[in-house]
């Protein structure tokens, strides 16, 4: 019996989206090859943003929260995220560039937008008379989806620096959500972190550098953060992992002991179950 291929279109239904950062965009006509609904009840592994550049979508349909969106229009997708969306049938089409992305630790405020629909975010600049803010936001768009399929090392570091400019752009729309300045202290606790990313750092000593009791400061970073600060920690070895195994030659091994892993197979179970694939089938991936 002859075993399926797997899909390796991100357009079609199958594709595994087990990618750190995947971009391109979706032209849909009436009656076309990709004119079929978007159905995905347990959502993806990843967040995905995207901005329609012509004609118009429907999502979450004959529900009450049904939306319709059209040219500037922009929806953040996360993980785990009911999809549930495809052609309006009042428009001849649906054109939309879109980003899947595993998030960085440090965006998770800016992932948080404040009109949201089942999890799903919305934003209409449009409706702020924000042409040339769309503007820039689709070049941005088209810039990752040309970075990201380009034979180079660090491809994929820079298409992130592109998607990061998009959120920064999308939180200043979001100007109905106030800002919430992080904490000098947590601010200083990051720091150290970063400068002892190696080191087995526990919730007291990490408590002490910011000068705050142990439950005070893992209650205040998670307010600040959206997330555990072991959860944190683990999130920046793993975005640090990245890069050694795209821009260094060290074996898998030396990079588990840079990052502090002792153990290099407990190293690949912690990276896989971030990226959904091992250290090595990553390297193989990006090269």
């Amino acid at each position: 019996m002859t075993q399926a291929m797997p899909n390796t279109d991100p357009l079609k239904p199958g594709y595994p989206f087990n990618a750190h950062l995947v971009a391109g965009i979706t032209p849909i006509v009436k009656d076309g090859e990709l004119d079929f609904w978007i159905d995905r009840p347990s959502g993806l592994k990843g967040y995905i943003i995207n901005i329609t550049v012509s004609g118009g979508g429907l999502v979450f349909p004959n529900t009450e929260n049904e939306r319709t969106v059209t040219k500037g229009d922009m929806m953040i997708i996360p993980t785990g995220a009911v999809h549930d969306y495809g052609r309006h049938p009042d428009y001849h089409n649906w054109y939309h560039r879109w980003v899947f992305f595993r998030p960085r630790a440090t965006w998770y405020e800016w992932l948080d937008w404040t009109d949201k629909c089942s999890n799903v975010g919305f934003l209409s600049p449009r409706k702020q008379k924000s042409e040339g803010l769309i503007s820039t936001i689709d070049e941005l768009f088209q810039s990752i989806d040309n970075t990201c399929h380009q034979n180079s090392m660090l491809s994929e570091e820079l298409s992130l620096n592109l998607l990061e400019q998009i959120l920064i752009r999308c939180r200043v729309l979001d100007n109905s959500k106030p800002m919430s300045p992080i904490d000098p202290r947590i601010l200083r606790a990051c720091q150290f972190i970063h400068e002892n990313i190696a080191r087995e750092l526990s919730i007291d000593e990490l408590a002490q550098v910011a000068c705050m009791s142990q439950s005070r400061f893992s209650h205040l970073f998670k307010k600040q953060k959206d997330v555990s600060v072991r959860q944190w920690i683990e999130d920046q070895r793993i975005a640090l992992a990245r890069q050694l195994l795209i821009t260094t030659d060290l074996a898998i091994n030396q990079v588990a002991q840079y990052l502090g892993y002792q153990d290099a197979l407990y190293f690949s179970r912690v990276f896989k179950k971030n990226l959904g694939e091992s250290p090595r089938e990553f390297r193989q991936s990006q090269r």
